[in-house]
Formats: C-alpha cells, structure tokens, sequence
C-alpha cells in the first residue's frame, strides 16, 4: 500500500446483516429464542416453535408464506419486528426479551388497520392478560392446543412465554417492560464496548448485532456461541479472542476462559513465528489478548503477549470487504484507531475511505491499548479533514495518522488539528 500523504484507501464499508435467524434472550441469562425472517419463535431450541397467523376481514393471513412480510431488527439489538400486510394496513409482530421472572419472551401483536383482527398462535402455554377465544380457530387448521385472541383496530396485544429459567408465579404483563425501554438498555450496553458513527449505515446495527448475540450467548459453553462468534464448532481461535474482548469491553467476567486464551495466544505465537507476514485478524486477536489479560488484573501477562508480538513480521493489509462475522469489528476499529505495537495509537492510519470523503464521521471509545481508548470527530474544511480528539487512560499516549497525514502526531489527551489535503490517486 502507498504511504503517500493524504491516501484515499480503497477499502470498501459496505457490510450486509443476512437473513439469518435472530439471538434473543438476556444477557448472560443461560436461555434463548430464535426468531425467523417470518416471526416464527422457538425457545432453547427444543420446544415446538411458536407460528402466529393473523385473520383480516379477507381471510386468514400465513405470515410464513405471505409475500408482504418485512422485519427490521431494531438498531441491531434483539428487539425484532416483523410487519404482515393485511387489507388497509398491518399487524406488526415485536418480539423481545425480559430478565423479569427469571426470563419472559414477550410477543405483542399491534393491529395498525382500520378494521379489528384476530391473531392466532400454535401454542397453549401461552402468558396471557386476558381469556382466548373460546370458539378457538375457525376457518384454519392449526395445531391442537392453538389460541386466538381478537385485537380492536389501533390497540396492541401482549402475551409471553416462560423460559427454561423462568421462576413461575403470576405475571402482571403490563408491567414487564417494553421494546422502547429494552431497545435502549441493549443499546447502552453495546455501546459501552464504543461505537462509530461514518458512512455505511449499514455497520453499526451488524456490530450491535454481533455484541448482543455475544452477550446473550455468553451464559453458555462457548461451543453453542454459533459460528459468527467463534466458527463451526467453537474452532476459530481468532474469532473467540475477538469475542472475548467484545464481552470485556462490555463488562462481562471472562476469568473462567483465562486458560484457553493462554494455549490460543501459545499456538497463535507458535503458528505465526517463522511467518513472513501475519493475518490483519491474528493480530488483533493478539491484542485482544493483551486487554483480556489486562482486564483480569493479569498485567504481566498481557505485557509478555506485548513483548511476543513485536518479535513477529508485520500484519497483513486489511481486506477490502468488511467481514460478515465478529471480525467486522475489528475490521472496523482498525481502520478508526490502530494500536502501534511500539506504543501509541494511529487514527486513519491507511487513509480515508473513498465512502467517507466529504463525510463527517465520529468514533467512541475505540481501543487502543489495553489502558487507553481514544474517541474522536472527523469534518471537513474543503478537502482537509480536521480531527477533535480525546484519550482516556494515563497521559502520554501518542497519537499519530498514519497514511492520512503522516507529518501529525500528539500526546495531548485532548485536542483538534487540521490534516493533510488530498491529492488525486
């Protein structure tokens, strides 16, 4: 890669969340459900699932084969939405989890048509304010056990199912708290780990993504983490590292995985010594290593990762593509803030990305050594970016911007400065 001042890098921001079933449950909670592209739920992955049907004045509506179904997870974190067209409007589905009780799936059906509706669901342990239908489904085969409830034009019905943990009792459902509230305790919760604000929206809610699946299925063996957290079979070394330090950041307790992070970081130092250049994802898992271990009070042991690294080749370049598993993140929070291995830190080292030209961007609390984090704004004057930053952590930490402006560097812990212009490539 050029180290001409002012590069624009090639690397391409775009990141696309598949359709793939969606992780709910509560953070560390050892339970969970799965929601489809459809809104078809099933819990710990045993029980029989859970279809929900809709009936308009037209007939009954099959929101697994309709083509006017939509879903939208929101902001990336486990609160899913699921919109069924019905003749003048929709039935929206939210799904979403609780802590209350030892831990509650709770459904609403919200009926935003003009006329009343009735929703049926394949299951009879249904928690429910109110009576089912005594007349149960009438115009469609369903499961025995099904219940229909009627929802009045403009109002929301909201049922739940226990899980595994729950601790039984009575359940006043309008007290449990709603999506909004859950939507924003997810958000405060990833966001702790820093987040960024730049051009592809579509990053962010991949990330949080990511880091809530990560969260909510780190109450289990690491081998049920699923394969965009660790790979197949709990197999990805990287990946797990990778994981771990998305958790520590969080504020999760990692002390009980301390054993297989020093075989993986022996290995990863064995498998990479005669290397003549090491993967970009190797070495962030490195130093994931290092702030896992400086997390846990294991200092020693984070400055002899440290003392490993600078004795290896030089990283690879980052891929143009974002990663679709948790490398994403780092993918990301290397092109923002990249941790030198000589000490300090380097924003926008390979440049700005062709997206952000003209583009104000900002970053949070991006890591960059295992006791600083470092937050800052990009905005443009003509073709010059200007950078307002801040570190946290002990004083010192210098700050340079690699192939952005390679004549600017600072250990202020907080500041602003205009870089380099850009020149045609």
């Amino acid at each position: 890669m050029s180290n001409t001042p002012g590069l624009i890098s090639s690397i391409s921001l775009s990141a696309t969340v598949r359709p793939a079933a969606h992780v709910l449950g509560i953070r560390a909670g050892g339970w969970h459900a799965i929601v489809n592209e459809r809104g078809a739920i099933r819990m710990d992955e045993k029980a029989d699932a859970l279809d929900w049907y809709v009936a308009a004045d037209d007939r009954w509506h099959n929101p697994a084969k309709e083509p006017s179904v939509r879903q939208t997870r929101r902001a990336g974190v486990p609160v899913v939405e699921t919109r069924l067209r019905i003749p003048s409007g929709d039935a929206v589905q939210r799904v979403y989890a609780v802590a209350d009780h030892g831990g509650l799936l709770v459904i609403e059906i919200s009926n935003e048509s003009t006329l009343p509706i009735a929703v049926a669901f394949t299951r009879s342990d249904i928690l429910s304010s109110r009576q089912p239908s005594p007349l149960g489904p009438q115009g469609i085969d369903l499961p025995n056990g099904s219940v229909v409830f009627p929802v009045a034009h403009g109002s929301t019905l909201r049922v739940a199912l226990a899980s595994s943990r729950a601790t039984g009792g009575t359940v006043n459902l309008e007290q449990l708290p709603s999506g909004e509230q859950l939507q924003r305790g997810w958000l405060n919760s990833v966001e702790r780990a820093g987040y960024a604000i730049v051009a592809d929206k579509s990053l962010s809610p991949l990330i949080n993504r990511l880091r809530s699946d990560a969260l909510v299925l780190s109450g289990y063996h690491e081998s049920e983490w699923g394969s965009e957290l660790v790979g197949e079979d709990a197999t990805d070394d990287v990946a797990f590292l990778l994981t771990l330090h998305e958790l520590v950041r969080m504020g999760e307790k990692v002390n009980h995985h301390l054993e297989r992070v020093v075989d993986i970081v022996e290995s990863l130092l064995r498998k990479n010594k005669k290397s003549a250049a090491i993967e970009w994802d190797v070495e962030r898992a490195l130093f994931a290593a290092q702030c896992i271990f400086w997390a846990v009070g294991e200092h020693r042991a984070a400055g002899d990762v440290l003392a490993s690294l600078q004795r290896l080749a030089p990283a690879s370049a980052l891929p143009n593509a974002a990663p679709k598993d948790i490398r994403v993140i780092a993918w990301l929070d290397e092109q923002l803030v990249s941790p030198r291995r000589e000490g300090g830190a380097t924003v926008l080292r390979y440049g700005v990305p062709r997206m952000w030209l003209g583009v104000n961007m900002e970053c949070h609390r991006v890591a960059a050594s295992p006791e600083h984090t470092v937050s800052y704004g990009m905005r443009w004057h003509g073709e010059k970016p200007a950078v307002l930053w801040e570190t946290s952590g002990p004083f010192g930490l210098r700050l340079d911007a690699g192939a952005t402006d390679e004549s600017w560097h600072s250990v202020e812990a907080t500041g602003d400065a205009l870089l380099a212009g850009f020149v045609a490539q």
